[in-house]
């Protein structure tokens, strides 16, 4: 389990959650206020939790052996974790919870950055929070305000702030291990390695190598923006970490 995974599972909210499915109160609509970065690791623990038979969400039952990484038979995402979806898509995923659990005894369906739904992809949601599936389960995440309180007035609110929770990450050892990184850079999600640079800035304001802390940033910000591919930017940062690098080069990446 990774520190981000470990750092939710130890979150109130979690906590809050678990209790309620082990009692038989897990509530068919959740509403997570948690930073955007974060949105595809909280939503894949809270789907283990709905969807593991025992409630536990990390045993051997069919429907936890079915995970394959961050999918699910049953767990029901957007295409694109980066953006919030929209009217269709919204529609599409909604229809996909009235369909038969697969192997799992719920179906649970993920719409992050929830703040950035249009009304009337937020609307469509609406027919979920009324007339739900008996085995059906919604959870939106957002970042702040902007969802209806329409929407959220039918949901259990919760907020998981894991910039506090996260531990400090050091930098990779060594070329070997900054080569390490780079080579299983293609296996992390843009929010994986987004998460791994904030832990890293916090491992340098530890340590007051605040020059290191903000020429990191400055290639998280990049890379959030979507102008580079995370192999780059781990690149990118062992070039000006390591080689000192000069940072004129920053000019062109914007």
């Amino acid at each position: 389990m990774s520190d981000i995974a470990f750092a939710i599972r130890k979150s109130e909210a979690f906590k809050t959650i678990s209790t309620a499915i082990m009692s038989s109160r897990a509530p068919h609509a959740l509403f997570i206020e948690a930073p955007d970065p974060f949105h595809e690791k909280i939503a894949v623990e809270m789907a283990r939790l709905y969807l593991c038979e025992s409630g536990n969400g990390d045993d051997e039952c069919p429907s936890c052996r079915s995970w394959n990484e961050g999918d699910h038979p049953d767990f029901i995402r957007p295409v694109e974790w980066g953006k919030s979806p929209g009217i269709d898509d919204c529609r599409k995923m909604a229809a996909e919870l009235y369909l038969a659990p697969v192997v799992a005894p719920r179906r649970f369906l993920a719409i992050p950055r929830g703040s950035g739904l249009s009304l009337p992809a937020a609307n469509s949601l609406l027919k979920i929070l009324e007339e739900p599936p008996t085995w059906g389960a919604l959870l939106i995440l957002s970042d702040g305000g902007g969802l209806p309180e329409t929407i959220k007035s039918r949901t259990w609110q919760l907020t998981i702030d894991l910039k506090e929770e996260v531990s400090p990450l050091a930098l990779p050892e060594g070329k070997d291990g900054w080569l390490s990184l780079i080579a299983s850079a293609s296996k992390m999600t843009q929010q994986e390695a987004l998460v791994m640079m904030n832990m890293w800035i916090n491992w340098c304001l530890g340590n007051g190598e605040i020059e290191r802390a903000a020429m990191i940033d400055k290639i998280r910000l990049i890379a959030e923006k979507g102008h580079i591919p995370n192999y780059m930017a781990f690149d990118l940062l062992y070039a000006f970490l390591e080689e000192e690098l000069s940072d004129e080069l920053f000019d062109n990446l914007w």
